[in-house]
């Protein structure tokens, strides 16, 4: 469900390690407006996931643990 435009710049980054700089020029972005991209994309990654699974973290901020919802995306979160 995530928007084309942030998922090219994730798809890009995140799962080929492009850096940030070659994905832009890639798409014909400026390197800033990348950065913006794939920071916008990441929060939305976030709030979808949260909305669909509770999240425990660590003290260093790592997931510790994750349950289904019993609403949100169908209570589906991988588990």
């Amino acid at each position: 469900t995530l928007p084309g435009k942030y998922r090219e710049a994730l798809r890009l980054t995140e799962i080929e390690g492009l850096p940030q700089t070659e994905a832009a020029r890639r798409l014909g972005l400026s390197t800033s407006g990348m950065k913006s991209r794939v920071q916008r994309g990441r929060a939305k990654v976030k709030e979808s996931l949260l909305q669909c699974c509770t999240v425990e973290l660590d003290r260093r901020g790592g997931i510790a643990d994750y349950a289904p919802r019993s609403t949100g995306c169908g209570g589906d979160c991988g588990k």
